[in-house]
């Protein structure tokens, strides 16, 4: 959870002589359900002459609530700084992007211009950078120095939107936090065509995002267009040493580097000595350093502290260089560290500490399987994910339902959720809702169970021309709301299945066509949105991503009423 950060904010602000003023709400664990839930913070923020900062951190919102806000921040072109980190614990996800959408339009409408947005701890993933994409495209971003989204699960997908999102105007980032998302190398490579163009980082920190060798090289190849750079986080990915010597080869432009963070980042002997080299070479007046559990030999450790110390200076200047969890040899070899080193060496014993991980051959022939290995898991990690999360256009072509829940046996029901035709759904009788309710309730599993009832239910709608077809239709929608709003995180599950079933989103499974012709689900559904058993979440859900896709779904349209 976030703090409140005084000297963020008087950093922030250009006018170094301003009284700073703002509204911080952070860490009371408010649930704000409603426009009268928020009312405290609509009347701090209505009170506040000169909001220069809002700080929300640690707080739960939902959707009025956060238009509630919107409606009180369209008042103030002044704010430069909005901290929204752990903002929607125990929200379902879908109510996310249109809470942030809602926040995002008032700042959009005051015509504000943030210095500072920090997002991290919201479990949006990538349908909320859809919520954010108007947002960070507006002139509201337009001078933002400090982006923070740690820990949101944005994936591959929501990577990239966010590149698309970010290189949409010229950006001056000096600040960009994005860790525990999952990036991976596609992410990772997308973000780094930004990051060169920007040319203006001064920190950046991206660990814990399954990034390989791939990956490390393309934000290697951005780190030599950002001379400025001085803190590089790549903590927990596996820069190995085919990544270490990219960086090290980025290193003669980042003369500013200050702080480097490589701990677990599995570089071994033969990346410690890549780095070793170039920075004794390029004489890196570094500060700090984590080189921690890389699995490297002691004489590459030496290598380290010889290299960070070789400069005159270098007793002053470090503060701390962390090698513990590698092979530091005996006692004496660590005294020699320490006595180089001096406070700021944190070698503290551990496995493998006074012994060699592997010899020289015997690393050798590792980098060499490992970077194979490498290859291999990016290979099938892109494809996989390039499968899944492709940028979402052609909605209807290429959607993805799992039907994995509906057992298509050799039953009436079965061979008509297969080929989904009127002469199949003939055959089910004048009871056909009931005859597939039936059927489905066999199914134990909450998400599968749900997803099979959507599938079903929208074969049938897909067939609503036909007035047989569009009573049956009718008869099984509140089956459906009444079978999924019984299981665990039905909320989040049944608007899911709903976005895929309509196109809206695409899943996150294998992809195949649909079984079912959109128009008339569309015409079904925007009519079952009026009726009083539908929850108003999904409502408000569908509503939404419906809105977000007009021009690139039409169809979305019926909806929208």
């Amino acid at each position: 959870m976030s703090n409140f950060d005084l000297n963020s904010i008087n950093s922030a602000l250009s006018d170094s002589g301003r009284p700073i003023s703002g509204v911080d709400f952070s860490g009371k664990s408010l649930k704000l359900d409603t426009a009268n839930d928020a009312q405290p913070i609509v009347d701090a923020i209505n009170a506040c002459p000169d909001l220069q900062y809002l700080t929300l951190t640690g707080n739960t919102l939902g959707v009025p609530a956060a238009e509630a806000i919107s409606k009180a921040l369209e008042h103030h072109p002044e704010l430069k700084i909005a901290r929204l980190s752990d903002m929607f614990t125990g929200r379902m996800k879908t109510e996310i992007p249109p809470a942030l959408a809602a926040l995002g339009d008032g700042m959009i409408t005051a015509g504000a211009r943030l210095s500072v947005l920090d997002l991290s701890d919201n479990a949006f993933g990538p349908i909320g950078v859809e919520g954010l994409a108007k947002l960070l495209q507006s002139d509201v971003c337009s001078e933002l120095e400090e982006l923070r989204l740690n820990n949101n699960g944005l994936g591959i997908t929501g990577g990239r939107l966010l590149a698309k999102a970010l290189a949409s105007r010229p950006r001056r980032l000096k600040i960009f936090i994005a860790g525990r998302n999952r990036l991976e190398n596609d992410g990772a490579t997308a973000l780094a065509k930004v990051f060169q163009n920007m040319g203006t980082l001064e920190e950046l920190a991206m660990p814990q995002n399954g990034i390989y060798h791939v990956g490390v090289a393309a934000l290697s190849d951005a780190f030599r267009h950002n001379p400025n750079l001085a803190r590089l986080n790549l903590n927990d990915n596996t820069v190995a040493a085919r990544g270490a010597q990219a960086i090290a080869a980025a290193l003669p432009k980042l003369k500013n580097l200050k702080c480097i963070n490589f701990g677990d980042c599995l570089l071994k002997s033969k990346g410690a000595l890549a780095l070793a080299k170039a920075f004794k070479e390029n004489s890196l007046l570094l500060e700090s350093l984590d080189l921690s559990h890389n699995e490297i030999g002691r004489e590459a450790c030496m290598e380290i502290v010889d290299a960070v110390t070789a400069l005159p200076d270098s007793a002053d200047r470090l503060s701390r260089v962390v090698l513990a969890g590698n092979s530091l040899g005996g006692a004496n070899n660590k005294k020699i560290m320490r006595d180089k080193l001096g406070a700021s060496a944190e070698l503290s014993d551990g496995e493998g500490s006074d012994d060699e991980y592997v010899t020289d051959s015997e690393e050798e022939n590792s980098n060499s399987e490992e970077e194979e290995d490498d290859e291999s898991q990016n290979s099938e990690d892109s494809a996989t994910e390039d499968a899944q999360h492709d940028t979402l256009t052609n909605f209807a072509d290429t959607i993805a339902l799992d039907t994995s829940g509906v057992q298509e046996i050799e039953t009436d029901v079965g061979r008509f959720l297969a080929q989904p035709t009127l002469e199949n759904l003939e055959k089910l009788g004048p009871n056909a809702a009931d005859v597939i309710d039936v059927h489905l309730q066999s199914i134990k599993e909450p998400a599968a169970m749900i997803q099979a009832y959507v599938d079903a239910t929208f074969c049938v709608a897909g067939l609503s021309e036909n007035a047989t077809a569009s009573q049956i239709a009718e008869q099984l929608f509140p089956i459906l709301i009444s079978r999924a709003t019984r299981a665990p995180a039905s909320a989040w599950l049944l608007a899911n299945s709903f976005l895929t079933a309509l196109a809206l989103i695409k899943s996150e499974e294998k992809p195949q066509r649909l079984k079912w012709s959109l128009p008339p689900c569309y015409r079904f559904v925007s009519r079952q949105l009026l009726s009083p058993h539908v929850p108003p979440a999904l409502r408000d859900t569908l509503r939404f991503f419906a809105h977000s896709k007009r021009g690139a779904a039409p169809l979305a349209d019926m909806l929208c009423q």
